[in-house]
């Protein structure tokens, strides 16, 4: 039987074969590997390939080939629990046959569409990635790339919302060149945009100039107004041949509708220019002898700007010097120039207006946790798990402090962020400015005037408000004495409160104000998650807050960032954990694994049911079906079992006499458990890690915690990191052809001794970000 059958397969695979491995080969794959579950006697899932043929030209045939080849890739056919599964060689061999199949077939345009979203970034065999035996010089495609959301808001266009938007998924890299569509609705809202921004500028009063002229003005006045309005909407001074075929449209527009009109249309115009819409990379310089464009120096310029910027190149200094002075030529002047601007601005600027605002956009991207808002928490529950405030944003801005104190070190960085037990807690990350406002602050507060002096100023702010005419003068009295003694209690309560602090050893919060060296952070009310204890602005503090950050956390309970409140709460549910998202995310990011479309069948619910634990509800997802995937996730993502939804570390769950889960954690929680009304079970976190190739790191964990020490210094978890910042700063998925772009990467960060910056330089430097085909 099997000898016929093989057989009868041989024939198909010879009739219409595209370029490939021999036939024979070919018929040797699926017999060993497929046919014996996808034969004619069984055919698991209803699929059968005893009779699949390779006419690739045939539309049926096609879609079943490109079916196999997504289980081939992502490593879900043939099941982990085979007898025989393909070796890497013999799984690459069949994939590049299938490929080459399709491509001559013409039948690979979409799937090759589908492989341009980030979704599938991973899909690029990573282990031929950095095995250094591609040749292909690296390149980008030539292409327009479309401005993001960020770029315009920098044009200063006022109040105008962005016409461009996002197609992106909402957690992970963003703007994709290839993603970044412009149809009928942008150019309407485009459009929309122009119009309001022109009625602003009208009120304003910007065009009486040019309007109070009677006729036509002088051809002096249009050349300046077309060149004010071009360099204004597009960032630079128009050729010769641009400012005369605009001057020539004006005057068209003026005869037709008049001056105001006239210019209001043209500006319309240069709106809807290509350059106003995307960027231009089509590489203008010296062809090589591969083929390739070199980009020119204005194209360079431009695309580091908008690399690490976001901004016009002419407001870099360093920028526009080095291109001024015909510096940014080559891959020399590149690195030269980024070098120099990571050394002297990252970390600069404003906390709300980073000099390099696209270095921190990635890491948010990456790892998704400024997205913690999004996650809705019902303040019902809130109250009842013991979660006096919950403050998203605070918390965003510790993991920011985090990354930014591990980039100003710039030594080991990817292993430190996921390893670093080092956290910054209601601080601004300046020690200096946190010393120094600590100290006035200590100062202010017990100088035996201080409530006197604040009472005098509240006696000032409301001298200089102004009545309301309808309000009567002893009515406006009583206001004003209402409104101090406000401000005397709380003055008399700071006092109290630092006071108490003092006296017992501890440092009191100082209430940052929101400047150019702070982010407001007014009390230590949202520390919970950090299993901190917590105090409001009424309260005695508990925690002895520490001026100078960042500080220890104990080290079995914090590794780094996915293990920060902020990362947790934003992978988390409205209601409780996901361990199915985290670890995705870990697979993903740091494992470049793949995975396959969730089919349209399956329901991705897991039942409640309140007798169990998490874990134990998610044991249905260990069927056959659904294990094929999940075999890769859940280990992963359930050794975060460590922490609740809010982030907080934990060692047991408890069930109540009905035998249910209690969720709360209030005062009626802690009755309960004196009471030993309560049934502590601990947690089981246990994981496994597999893929990596290395013995060191594959294998079981205890939880989170050891996972990410294990992964935080792997091979494997460096080179995705890699990857995932070439996608950001490329604006595309990885090609072979990219290896030794990677590999050049992976060696600069190794030679810096774990440096960001270095890994940065390499990247921007490379072909693949200098050459175009």
């Amino acid at each position: 039987m099997r000898t016929r059958l093989a057989s009868g397969i041989m024939t198909l695979v010879l009739v219409g074969s595209p370029v490939g491995p021999a036939a024979q080969a070919t018929t040797a794959f699926l017999e060993r590997y497929c046919v014996q579950c996808h034969g004619a006697g069984k055919q698991k899932g209803k699929v059968t390939l005893h009779d699949l043929g390779t006419n690739f030209s045939d539309s049926d045939t096609a879609d079943r080939w490109i079916e196999i080849l997504g289980q081939l890739t992502t490593g879900d056919m043939p099941p982990q629990k085979a007898e025989n599964t393909p070796g890497t060689s013999e799984r690459s061999e069949m994939i590049e046959w299938i490929e080459e199949g399709l491509k001559q077939s013409g039948r690979d345009h979409a799937y090759r569409k589908k492989l341009l979203a980030p979704e599938y970034g991973n899909w690029v065999n990573h282990e031929k990635l950095f095995s250094g035996e591609i040749r292909t010089p690296p390149f980008s495609p030539s292409r327009i790339w479309r401005l993001s959301p960020e770029i315009f808001k920098r044009k200063g266009f006022g109040r105008a919302r962005s016409p461009f938007t996002y197609i992106t998924p909402l957690k992970g890299i963003r703007d994709y060149s290839a993603m970044s569509q412009v149809d009928q609705s942008t150019v309407q809202m485009i459009l929309i945009n122009t119009g309001q921004f022109l009625e602003q500028r009208e009120k304003n009063g910007e065009f009486r100039d040019f309007t109070k002229v009677e006729g036509i003005p002088p051809d002096e006045v249009l050349q300046r107004r077309v060149s004010q309005e071009f360099r204004r909407i597009i960032g630079r001074v128009p050729s010769e041949a641009e400012g005369d075929k605009y001057l020539a449209f004006l005057k068209k527009n003026i005869a037709a509708g008049g001056n105001l009109e006239g210019l209001k249309t043209t500006i319309k115009a240069i709106f809807l220019s290509p350059e106003a819409i995307y960027r231009m990379e089509f590489g203008l310089g010296k062809t090589d002898e591969h083929g390739r464009r070199h980009l020119s120096s204005t194209e360079i310029v431009n695309a580091l700007a908008y690399a690490l910027t976001d901004d016009l190149a002419e407001r870099s200094p360093l920028l526009w010097d080095a291109y001024e002075a015909d510096q940014l030529k080559d891959r020399g002047d590149v690195r030269r120039v980024v070098r120099e601007l990571l050394e002297k601005q990252l970390g600069g600027g404003r906390w709300s207006d980073p000099a390099l605002p696209r270095i921190m956009r990635f890491f948010e991207q990456y790892f998704g946790f400024d997205r913690v808002g999004d996650v809705f928490k019902d303040n019902d529950r809130r109250r009842r798990e013991a979660i006096p405030q919950w403050n998203p944003q605070y918390l965003v801005h510790d993991a920011r402090m985090i990354i930014e104190n591990v980039l100003r070190r710039d030594r080991d960085v990817i292993a430190e962020l996921l390893t670093t037990n080092e956290y910054f807690v209601a601080h601004p990350g300046d020690n200096d400015y946190a010393r120094e406002f600590y100290d006035e602050r200590v100062k202010e507060v017990m100088h035996p005037d201080y409530v006197s002096r604040q009472v005098a100023k509240a006696e000032e702010e409301y001298r200089n408000r102004k009545k309301p005419d309808h309000v009567p003068s002893a009515e406006w009295e009583k206001r004003r004495g209402i409104f101090l003694e406000e401000r005397r209690k709380r003055a008399q309560q700071a006092v109290k409160l630092f006071s108490n602090a003092l006296a017992r050893g501890i440092n009191p919060h100082p209430d940052f104000p929101f400047s150019d060296r702070s982010r407001g952070l007014s009390d230590l009310i949202y520390i919970t998650a950090y299993n901190l204890p917590e105090s409001g602005r009424s309260e005695d503090q508990r925690w002895n807050w520490p001026v100078e950050q960042p500080f220890e956390m104990p080290a079995d309970q914090r590794a780094g960032l996915l293990t920060h409140p902020a990362w947790l709460a934003a992978w988390s549910l409205n209601d409780g954990n996901d361990p199915i998202h985290r670890g995705i995310w870990v697979l993903e990011k740091l494992l470049a694994g793949k995975l396959q479309d969730l089919p349209p069948d399956v329901d991705a619910k897991v039942p409640i049911n309140p007798h169990q634990t998490l874990r134990e509800r998610m044991e249905l997802l260990r069927e056959e079906r659904c294990w094929n995937c999940h075999h890769k996730i859940n280990p992963l993502g359930e050794t975060f079992e460590i922490f609740d939804d809010w982030g907080r570390y934990r060692t047991h769950v408890y069930f109540g006499e009905d035998g249910k889960i209690v969720t709360r954690r209030d005062q009626k929680f802690e009755a309960l458990l004196e009471q030993g009304k309560l049934t502590p079970r601990k947690i089981n976190a246990t994981g496994a890690i597999a893929g990596t190739g290395d013995p060191g790191v594959d294998g079981k964990v205890e939880n989170a915690i050891e996972m990410l020490h294990r992964l935080g210094r792997s091979e494997r978890t460096r080179q995705s990191f890699i990857r995932h910042l070439f996608r950001y700063f490329m604006g595309r998925n990885e090609m072979l052809s990219d290896s030794r772009t990677l590999i050049e990467a992976e060696q600069a960060y190794l030679a810096g001794e774990g440096s960001f910056k270095e890994l940065v330089v390499s990247l921007l430097s490379s072909d693949s970000f200098l050459y175009r085909r």
